[in-house]
């Protein structure tokens, strides 16, 4: 019989749902992380993330058209009733401490203590994951699919792919970020509300802030 599901190619992602962290004063102790990274692995220093783009991503997925994104955005204001369910009138906060790295191509911030948001904000990130593929915006996960894993990135070497940035910094194929260049640093970003979940582009021109194109926004705890 012919199927009705989706097939989502194997394409870049263009969008996605984020909790933007948009406190002046995380961003000021992200530079100054940043800056005691590059200070030992100077190469590194294309590698770093601007601080305004700060943020825990909840899901990415590919848009393949003004439809798809249309879309994504009644999905975004569908998610309401997760949030009131999820949050009632408080939006949650979670601290962040410690440094985690995926390989040797990520450095980030740790999410904790885990606290009761913490709990809650998962379980409202794994609705939502569920409600954009019961949309077929994001392909279905095998199982109970990947565990949320919420960080906030401080350099990351694809970042150093252009050609000005590969002259600059060596190149992503060859910069690792190797453990002894964040070991013993203190990464203590302080406690942040997260008052939304927004819908982002990954390209086209940013707000001033230097953010994201935010496409949709839903308010949490309100």
């Amino acid at each position: 019989p012919l199927s009705l599901t989706r097939h989502f190619p194997a394409t870049r992602p263009t969008h996605f749902l984020a909790l933007r962290l948009g406190d002046p004063r995380l961003h000021e102790r992200v530079r100054q992380l940043q800056a005691q990274v590059v200070a030992r692995e100077p190469t590194l220093e294309p590698c770093a993330v601007p601080p305004e783009r700060s943020h825990l991503t909840v899901l990415v997925f590919h848009a393949a058209d003004d439809a798809d994104v249309q879309r994504a955005r009644d999905a975004l204001r569908d998610c309401a009733p997760l949030a009131q369910r999820a949050f009632g009138q408080a939006p949650p906060a979670l601290s962040f401490s410690g440094l985690g790295s995926f390989g040797q191509n990520v450095l980030f911030a740790r999410v904790g203590p885990a606290n009761a948001d913490l709990e809650a904000l998962s379980r409202f990130v794994e609705d939502v994951r569920q409600l954009y593929e019961h949309r077929e915006l994001i392909p279905p996960s095998p199982g109970e699919g990947p565990a949320w894993v919420p960080h906030v990135t401080l350099l990351k070497t694809s970042r150093a792919s252009s050609p000005k940035k590969r002259r600059r910094g060596g190149g992503a194929g060859r910069l690792r970020i190797r453990p002894e260049s964040s070991e013993g640093l203190c990464a203590d970003l302080g406690s942040h509300a997260l008052p939304s979940l927004e819908l982002c582009a990954m390209r086209g021109g940013g707000a001033d802030s230097g953010y994201y194109p935010v496409l949709a926004e839903l308010p949490l705890g309100q």
